[in-house]
């Protein structure tokens, strides 16, 4: 019996549950760490955490299902190595951010992030992250150049929660990127949100 190829958006579509979960983990565990929010995070029981977790999922699955959350995959035989997270603004002139690479712990230390890292630099559209000053050595030896000082958005702009969380960040890019990336960043309203599924 022959098997049938399996194409890559078949295999996205197969690992996109874990790694939304596992993103919607980092991200609160993030919000963890800014002291406005930490208190009120920290009192989440289990069904709470869940609770918060499915929600930020949705909202990362929102976004993948409009197009603009793209994954990249390091896989071999079924298992999932690790991926990367790029947010794509509609107008083709701006770089993809890339939100997140992730190695899972078990097949860290064999340069899969480093391969997903390479192979977003040689897009042609070009890609930008943001890192904090201690990284950018790093990033500059895989091919990225530093483009600018991040501003985040202000609390006037809905972000009064989550701006601290991205101060004295610096945005690096491929060479061919811009200074600008469309960020993902979670607002006031969904942080709100989170906060009620805790309430209850």
């Amino acid at each position: 019996m022959t098997r049938t190829p399996v194409s890559e958006q078949e295999l996205i579509d197969t690992f996109l549950p874990v790694i939304l979960e596992n993103d919607a983990k980092g991200i609160l565990q993030d919000l963890l760490g800014n002291p406005s929010l930490a208190l009120h995070f920290m009192a989440f029981d289990e069904t709470d955490t869940r609770k918060a977790i499915r929600h930020v999922q949705g909202i990362l699955e929102e976004c993948y299902r409009a197009g603009h959350l793209k994954v990249a995959m390091s896989h071999e035989d079924g298992r999932l190595y690790g991926y990367a997270l790029l947010f794509e603004h509609p107008d083709p002139s701006i770089p993809r951010y890339c939100h997140k690479i992730f190695v899972f712990k078990q097949y860290r230390g064999h340069g899969i992030g480093t391969q997903l890292l390479q192979a977003l630099t040689l897009d042609a559209r070009g890609s930008c992250l943001l890192c904090s000053n201690e990284l950018i050595p790093f990033y500059e030896s895989v091919g990225l150049e530093v483009k600018s000082t991040y501003t985040a958005p202000s609390a006037q702009q809905g972000f009064a929660f989550t701006s601290e969380l991205y101060t004295g960040l610096t945005i690096m890019g491929s060479p061919s990127a811009g200074s600008f990336a469309p960020v993902f960043m979670l607002n006031d309203q969904d942080i709100k949100q989170l906060m009620v599924l805790g309430a209850g």
